[in-house]
């Protein structure tokens, strides 16, 4: 288990519960039991559902383990898509503003596609955001890459947040 990812869900869901207006559209919900989770779905994924089943962070939403299975359609692949995925080879693990962000199977790396003005499957640039899932959060989510990854504003909730405690500082 990860202890640097422990410890930030820790210090966020402390965080969270000194606001209440952090609390309203934010969610860091306790671990699922590890033997609930699939085994297919990516090491570095497994181990952050354990210590938060899905999580609600600003503009980021990270699936549930137990929603992770009916979320893969956003896999499949779009006749027309400058991009082709597949269940394969990805995994949809949550999205970002709305738009679906992708671990490769293989390497653990997270994909997403930047907004460009269109669809997310219509664009051309999909750009890898970490190589793996804790980093991904802990930079991108929870870390000074957070108004980058999301383009979400300072004074938005969760960057409020992450100011409070000093985590968009890099």
């Amino acid at each position: 288990m990860n202890a640097e990812l422990r410890r930030a869900v820790e210090e966020l869901r402390a965080a969270l519960a000194e606001r209440d207006e952090w609390r309203m559209m934010n969610a860091l919900p306790a671990g699922a039991r590890p033997e609930s989770l699939d085994p297919e779905t990516p090491p570095a994924v497994r181990e952050f559902l354990a210590v938060c089943d899905g999580a609600t962070c600003g503009d980021v939403t990270v699936f549930a383990g137990g929603a992770l299975a009916g979320m893969q359609f956003y896999c499949d692949p779009v006749e027309g898509a400058a991009v082709t995925l597949g269940r394969e080879k990805w995994l949809c693990a949550g999205v970002i503003s709305d738009e679906p962000f992708f671990v490769d199977r293989a390497s653990g790396a997270v994909w997403y596609f930047p907004d460009t003005g269109v669809e997310w499957w219509m664009s051309p640039v999909f750009e890898k955001a970490a190589d793996d899932f804790t980093a991904f959060f802990l930079e991108s989510v929870a870390g000074p890459g957070h108004l980058r990854l999301t383009g979400a504003g300072p004074d938005e909730q969760w960057p409020e947040l992450l100011e409070h405690l000093g985590r968009l500082r890099a």
